[in-house]
């Protein structure tokens, strides 16, 4: 577990992040940290006021995308489009929108196949890495929470057995209800060059 990451003091000049739902906690201080670190930011939204404000932070290295439709629909674009470009990460934080998170874990778990379906290309080139942020329920009753932590920890292990032998990494870190910026120095570490290094696994931070 990663309690006290150690950050480089720049990223790669050719590292590229995606924010998925990235108006989400620890979406923004990901992006302006990661621009500020070197990195060019892929910032993914329903909102666009969002994702003005987002490029206002960091307009030369920060690219704003609008996303519509539900969680398997909004994919469908890049899908079509988006080509070979290497991802050095992308971070899922689309568990903490909380109209997503309604649609529940199925509906999540689908999500993340189409976001395979539509990056997968680019984070192969990349050699990158998925980081995927959930909120852990304070109530051992709270059986819909839990049970989407051990669904994206199921999927997770599922698609490293099918793309860890091509680089990727697949990471789960769970954070407090309402304490998702907890998640914004270790999300950095593991798209960064050494984070990269590490295999596939959950962090429960917090």
């Amino acid at each position: 577990m990663i309690h006290t990451p150690v950050l480089p003091e720049s990223l790669a000049g050719d590292a590229t992040f995606a924010i998925l739902s990235a108006g989400q906690a620890p979406g923004p201080a990901v992006a302006k940290r990661a621009a500020d670190l070197g990195a060019e930011v892929v910032a993914m939204d329903r909102d666009p006021t969002v994702l003005a404000r987002l490029m206002s932070q960091s307009a030369e290295r920060v690219e704003a995308l609008a996303l519509a439709g539900d969680l398997v629909a909004r994919f469908e674009p890049l899908h079509r489009n988006w080509g070979g470009t290497p991802l050095h990460m992308v971070l899922n934080l689309m568990p903490l929108d909380p109209d997503d998170c309604a649609k529940g874990t199925d509906a999540q778990i689908r999500g993340l196949s189409a976001m395979m379906r539509a990056l997968g290309r680019g984070l192969v080139a990349g050699q990158g890495a998925v980081v995927t942020v959930v909120p852990r329920p304070s109530q051992p009753l709270a059986l819909a929470g839990h049970a989407m932590i051990g669904a994206f920890e199921a999927a997770n292990a599922a698609l490293d057995e099918v793309f860890g032998p091509r680089g990727l990494h697949f990471h789960l870190i769970t954070v407090p209800e309402g304490q998702a910026e907890l998640a914004a120095e270790s999300a950095l570490f593991l798209g960064s060059e050494a984070g990269r290094r590490l295999r596939s696994g959950r962090l429960d931070l917090g």
